[in-house]
């Protein structure tokens, strides 16, 4: 039996399993707004429809790195019992975090909007502070996932591990760029099935930033 698990096929298929689980969970945390992007067109003008249905997704998001997390480190997980042990885990946190970004990020979006129609010359500043939310969030998931960190300090760390870890920054900003090509040519939708793959790119990204921030934010 060892040696059937140490094979390739066997180790291929069972990762594959556990990303489409994974996702199925993630996707299920999200059910809102996957309806809500089923039937409603991604307009500005359902901008507060897509904002209420997206509320519930910072648990959600906190779960995926968690687990793909766990994935990076041990090489195995129980998709299941792992994604929503790491749901109530994070709960907190996570959802305080999420409500005030993606509280953030909307507003960004409604001035872009109304800047391109009103005021042209200043859509370019909404959009920088609309990127500067989206690399906030590409060190807070993950940092929140491995360390007890408040509101405040978790905002602190995120944009000074911005800077601190710039190569793991790029990597970051790649896998964004894959991700928002990959929505561009192919169904949007379609998006939500490879969440599980990207944010384990993201987590493996973070291994070394990780052993650098465990000395100075203390304990996992």
């Amino acid at each position: 039996m060892t040696g059937l698990t140490d094979r390739p096929l066997y180790k291929s298929v069972l990762y594959v399993y556990y990303f489409m689980v994974t996702n199925f969970h993630f996707m299920i945390a999200n059910s809102l707004f996957i309806l809500a992007f089923i039937f409603f067109q991604l307009r500005i003008e359902n901008i507060i429809l897509f904002y209420i249905a997206l509320l519930p997704a910072g648990p959600a998001l906190a779960a995926l790195h968690a687990t793909m997390g766990k994935f990076v480190r041990e090489k195995d997980i129980n998709p299941t019992k792992d994604f929503w042990l790491y749901y109530r885990k994070n709960i907190g946190i996570a959802s305080k975090f999420w409500i005030l970004i993606w509280t953030l990020i909307t507003i960004f979006l409604v001035d872009i909007h109304y800047a391109n129609i009103y005021v042209s010359v200043l859509a370019p500043v909404f959009l920088i502070l609309l990127i500067v939310c989206l690399f906030i969030m590409l060190y807070a998931f993950p940092v929140l996932t491995r360390f007890e960190v408040k509101l405040k300090n978790l905002l602190l760390v995120s944009i000074y591990s911005f800077f601190r870890y710039f190569k793991t920054t790029l990597l970051h900003i790649s896998t964004l760029i894959s991700l928002g090509i990959i929505y561009y040519f192919v169904s949007g939708i379609a998006v939500w099935f490879i969440m599980s793959i990207v944010v384990y790119f993201i987590m493996h990204n973070m291994q070394k930033p990780f052993v650098l921030m465990k000395e100075e934010l203390g304990k996992e």
